[in-house]
């Protein structure tokens, strides 16, 4: 683990005469930032109060965009440690992703200095080219996800940008009880997907709004309900998800398979204290991919992946939704 520090010919920049907000210029730079490797897997991110003096800004605006780099599954935020880049599917896909965006986009910045063009214009009269062309546009879907803190959202939002190819956000339930929110999140997308568990919770909040709704569900991989049939009769197991609602489900997957042979307790990573305690005295923990390696720093050797997949019905619904004229 290390705290990255900017060198000298690296520095994020805001700049008030560019449209985007400034969450989403600092936001963006981040994750190239990752993506390119500036950042790598384990680094600290600086602290949201260095950073807000190093760019002139309030220091919630740098916790805002550290909190939506958590949302996106790139980062962990610990209290008392600080804002560290994870090694996940997460962060992997973005490398994948970026890494031919940023060889393209030398090649670009290279042309289009050999010939002279500025390249701010340049850039903005690009983005204007795209908005004028109504088939670029409409490639690009745009999916509001909508989960509640307790569940692994970064692996349904990863799945659905995998096999959608959307642009994909992610807004936590609780949230969406502001009007306000709400109005603007709807406003932002062309359909929503949530998840079996809070299907008719979203359904009543959004009467009323001329969205489309669908539902999606995922399972435990097969490989994981083997291994845990065969734990010692009465093993203590505890699963562990980003709240407690998450682990209840993990724990309920195991009830559903017809595994009766352990002592299941379910628990979220916002619980300090009794995570301690479980992995003092639990003979072994599954963790989802989003609460993995935090459980994993704290018990390496009791600590197991707990892999979801996506129901075939749901991923079948996905690739529907991505179909030309759906």
């Amino acid at each position: 683990m290390r705290l990255f520090e900017m060198d000298k010919d690296l520095k994020l920049r805001v700049d008030p005469r560019v449209t985007f907000s400034l969450n989403t210029q600092i936001k963006e730079q981040l994750k190239w930032l990752i993506g390119t490797g500036h950042f790598l897997p384990g680094d600290m991110l600086p602290p949201a109060g260095d950073m807000a003096n190093l760019l002139g800004l309030n220091r919630n605006t740098i916790n805002s965009v550290y909190n939506q780099l958590k949302d996106d599954g790139l980062v962990s935020i610990q209290k008392g440690r600080g804002t560290q880049i994870l090694d996940n599917a997460q962060v992997k896909h973005l490398r994948k992703q970026r890494e031919p965006m940023y060889e393209l986009l030398m090649r670009t910045i290279d042309e289009a200095e050999s010939k002279h063009i500025p390249l701010s214009e340049f850039f903005t009269a690009s983005l204007a080219y795209l908005m004028l062309h109504e088939d670029i546009q409409a490639d690009q879907l745009r999916i509001l996800f909508i989960e509640c803190e307790g569940h692994d959202h970064p692996f349904y939002q990863t799945e659905i940008e995998r096999i959608t190819g959307a642009e994909v956000r992610t807004q936590m339930l609780s949230e969406l009880q502001s009007e306000k929110v709400r109005d603007e999140a709807v406003a932002q997308a062309d359909l929503i997907i949530t998840t079996l568990n809070h299907d008719q919770e979203v359904r009543g909040l959004l009467q009323g709004y001329n969205i489309k709704v669908y539902v999606i569900g995922a399972t435990a991989a097969m490989p994981v309900l083997l291994e845990i049939a065969q734990h010692q009769s009465s093993s203590q197991v505890g699963f562990v998800c980003l709240g407690k609602e998450g682990g209840q489900w993990m724990a309920n997957r195991i009830s559903d398979a017809g595994i009766k042979n352990i002592q299941a307790s379910p628990l979220g990573i916002d619980k300090a204290s009794e995570l301690q305690e479980m992995v003092e005295q639990f003979d072994t923990i599954y963790a989802s991919s989003a609460a993995f390696d935090q459980v994993h720093e704290l018990a390496p050797d009791k600590t197991r992946l707990f892999p979801m997949i996506l129901e075939k019905s749901s991923e079948n619904l996905l690739y529907e939704l991505c179909q030309p004229g759906h």
